[in-house]
């Protein structure tokens, strides 16, 4: 989910790369998951016979200074939102996907007590600074967060530091969701923004808002501020002197977190997009990329031996309808027909091989989280809207249209033409457009596809300057009503154009479900909820996802580290936002190859 698809105010140049990165991107604390307690550590760590030293070669794209800079509250910061900087500016834990738990990295512990959460940090960390970490960077990191538009506000009134590795929250309105967006932002230093901070307490128990124009001016300086160098408490920091527009480097920061685990003396990473990665994964001079690569370029990697780890990325293109200038589609049972017309199985082929599966269940959340919240016997009430023309057929003769001598289907004259507008920029979105148009020219309903660079369709689609178009449905986060809001807020009832402008009352009363849906801590208490909501969605299709988008991660096992597990482990299926790759190297598992 971007930037500007969250509504938070921040200038927001979509490409393919940052989208499916933002499509995990959890940092900014918007959405969550219900979760066990955590245990203190990571699971892995030193074991006898696992090499120190050595490098781990990564890749991701950034743009040098002055355009590129170190200020990690504001847009453009060098790596910032990559799954790297987990290394030098951690959270205070990750999630075990699998497990459903919290392994701690700079916290100790954590605690819910009546409404309060308490936090108990590690202590011994500092900044490479020298300068202590304690919880002022905590509350300080959650108080610029505050007009950053960090989710846990929605559910809290105070964060206090109780003592220099002690903070609570404390909950205005319990929710389960809270304990992710609380554990999983990165924490900056106070001595960075403790200024800023401290203006912006004062400016709120003056009575000012994050709409107020003394918040506005307070966080426009923010922005500007670029550091020449920024704290790390991390196990690795940035080598300055390192960066260029081909490679950095990060080295050893012996006072941060883990920094006995890791194994590794260097992490180098080299710049680029797809296209100028992929030849640096050929010729084994990158580890592991988390780049989405095209069908062959994967076929390429299996050929060369190499890993292709294929965790799911829990979102992938949808089909939104307009209520008002797609009206025919007000009625459920032609968008249960389109979802019958369409190989939604050969779609997500095309487009990413064995990376891209059509969705069984239909849910408006990954199948991967289904049996977690669904009954076996509730999950067999779902409709699979199989590839079947015939049922499609059925459908739209039940909703009284029949095929002219065109072959169009038509009712009381007015025949089925649209337009599909979809983002052009993205080339696998814009195979899935092109393959569900001739499909439903081919069945009987006219479609002329219109595609547009992602900076013009998204904010079009958000003004509801379109008949049906591409959006992405699913998110990845272990709570269901995070990717539920996404066709019935982001794209609907947020952006101030109206977006699809589907009926919040529509078969049942979405916006109060989905505020039930997470309400109080006890998830048992909400699975009924999310049942519901499930059920609901699979009927009535608010949008139509088509396929589920998959890693396709290549990983070199052969030149420089050694430690990379079985593909069919379970830290394989954490979801992007807890990268599996971070995690091993924090832990300690992956190691220098001898």
């Amino acid at each position: 989910m971007t930037e500007a698809e969250r509504g938070i105010a921040i200038r927001y140049t979509p490409t393919r790369r940052r989208f499916l990165r933002d499509s995990m991107f959890t940092t900014l604390g918007l959405v969550a998951a219900a979760c066990q307690a955590g245990v203190p550590g990571a699971s892995g760590g030193p074991v006898a016979g696992k090499a120190k030293g050595g490098e781990f070669h990564g890749a991701w794209p950034w743009d040098v200074p002055p355009k590129g800079h170190y200020n990690y509250f504001a847009t453009g910061a060098i790596l910032s939102g990559s799954i790297y900087t987990d290394v030098f500016i951690p959270s205070l834990a990750v999630y075990r996907w699998a497990d459903a738990k919290w392994d701690y990295w700079l916290a100790e512990s954590s605690k819910l007590d009546g409404n309060d959460f308490t936090v108990k940090l590690r202590s011994g960390l500092k900044w490479d600074d020298g300068t202590p970490f304690t919880s002022k960077d905590v509350v300080t990191t959650y108080w610029i967060g505050r007009m950053e538009g960090f989710g846990i506000w929605n559910y809290v009134d105070t964060i206090t530091a109780v003592d220099d590795t002690t903070v609570k929250f404390h909950y205005k309105t319990p929710t389960s969701i809270g304990e992710r967006l609380i554990l999983r932002n990165g924490i900056r230093p106070d001595k960075v923004y403790g200024d800023f901070a401290k203006k912006l307490q004062d400016l709120f128990a003056a009575g000012k808002t994050t709409a107020s124009d003394e918040v506005k001016a307070l966080r426009a300086d923010k922005d500007k501020l670029r550091p020449d160098k920024f704290p790390s408490v991390g196990p690795y920091k940035i080598d300055y002197s390192s960066v260029t527009d081909a490679q950095m480097s990060l080295v050893r920061n012996n006072g941060g977190l883990f920094a006995d685990k890791v194994n590794f003396d260097k992490l180098l990473l080299w710049q680029g997009e797809t296209a100028q990665v992929t030849p640096l994964v050929l010729s084994g001079d990158v580890d592991y990329a988390t780049h989405g690569f095209p069908v062959a370029t994967d076929k390429q990697f299996q050929d060369q031996g190499l890993k292709i780890v294929r965790g799911p990325l829990f979102t992938g293109p949808a089909m939104y309808f307009h209520w008002n200038n797609a009206a025919q589609f007000q009625d459920k049972r032609l968008r249960q027909a389109v979802a019958h017309a369409i190989n939604r199985n050969e779609s997500g082929a095309i487009a990413y091989g064995e990376s891209g599966k059509a969705p069984k269940f239909m849910a408006g959340y990954s199948d991967s989280l289904v049996p977690n919240w669904l009954s076996a016997e509730d999950q067999k009430k779902l409709k699979e809207y199989e590839y079947s023309t015939s049922k499609a057929d059925g459908l739209m003769k039940d909703a009284g249209y029949a095929k002219g001598s065109d072959g169009i289907y038509a009712k009381d004259g007015k025949k089925l033409e649209f337009e599909l507008y979809y983002p052009s920029d993205f080339a696998d979105w814009a195979s899935a457009a092109t393959h569900a148009s001739d499909a439903l020219n081919k069945f009987g309903i006219k479609i002329t596809p219109r595609g547009a660079p992602r900076s013009q369709q998204l904010p079009d689609t958000n003004d509801g300057k379109f008949q049906i178009a591409l959006n992405a449905w699913g998110i990845g986060n272990p709570h269901p009503q995070q990717s539920l809001v996404r066709p019935l807020r982001e794209y609907n009832t947020t952006p101030a154009g109206g977006g699809q402008k589907y009926p919040v009352t529509n078969g049942i009363d979405w916006e109060a479900k989905l505020n039930q849906a997470v309400e109080g801590f006890d998830t048992a208490k909400q699975k009924p909820i999310v049942t519901e909501l499930t059920l609901a969605f699979n009927d009535l299709l608010p949008c139509l996802p088509l396929w589920e988008r998959y890693n396709n991660n290549p990983v070199n096992d052969k030149k420089r580290v050694a430690g990379w597990p079985d593909l069919s482990d379970k830290i394989f299926q954490n979801g992007s936002g807890d990268n599996f790759t971070i995690v091993m190297i924090m832990d300690g598992t992956l190691y220098k190859k001898s």
